[in-house]
């Protein structure tokens, strides 16, 4: 990962490249949803037996060609689109978290790079939105069964969400969404 720097009135930055060189770049800030606020809350109360309420973890980006106004209302990404096969969800790239507060863990920095053969097609999309997803079911939140198909996707809530405007992606270009939350 690159250490692209994140100033402190963005926590989502996009970088476009073409032949691994950067073309174009977006940052902005998000909005923690209902949903996120309430993961939020669930993940850090437990339950009369001990148990946190949760237990499933941020996990997934998910991308779109539609556009909302960023509010904790949003319930799902606008006009979600697959990046392979029929799968909307990409797995963050684990191995690029980072917590980039020179040692402490007040922000930690998530990414997913959607490469060149991902959203493939043969017209040009146009990426204007994204969201951020946990691992857990839509409803029971049981940790592993989040439904990625894009057949789903009106059914998955993001936690945060972030529209802008937008970038085209071609079968020769790699989208990394790096996304940051400051605790």
């Amino acid at each position: 990962m690159n250490n692209d720097r994140i100033n402190e009135e963005c926590n989502v930055l996009i970088n476009v490249r073409r032949d691994g060189e950067i073309v174009d770049s977006r940052s902005g800030h998000n909005v923690w949803t209902n949903a996120g606020r309430e993961y939020s809350c669930l993940v850090k109360t437990l339950n009369s037996a001990g148990q946190r309420f949760r237990s499933d973890s941020i996990f997934y980006m998910g991308v779109g060609v539609g556009t909302q106004v960023e509010s904790p209302s949003v319930t799902r990404l606008v006009e979600p689109i697959t990046y392979s096969g029929n799968q909307f969800l990409k797995p963050i790239s684990h191995s690029l978290t980072t917590f980039p507060d020179n040692g402490s863990r007040l922000t930690v920095r998530y990414s997913t790079i959607f490469n060149p053969a991902d959203l493939a097609s043969d017209d040009v999309v146009y990426i204007s939105e994204c969201g951020l997803f946990t691992n857990g079911h839509a409803t029971t939140f049981e940790v592993g069964r989040r439904d990625t198909t894009i057949g789903a996707a009106p059914q998955q809530s993001p936690v945060a969400y972030h529209s802008f405007e937008p970038i085209p992606k071609t079968s020769n270009v790699e989208i990394e969404i790096i996304w940051e939350l400051r605790h």
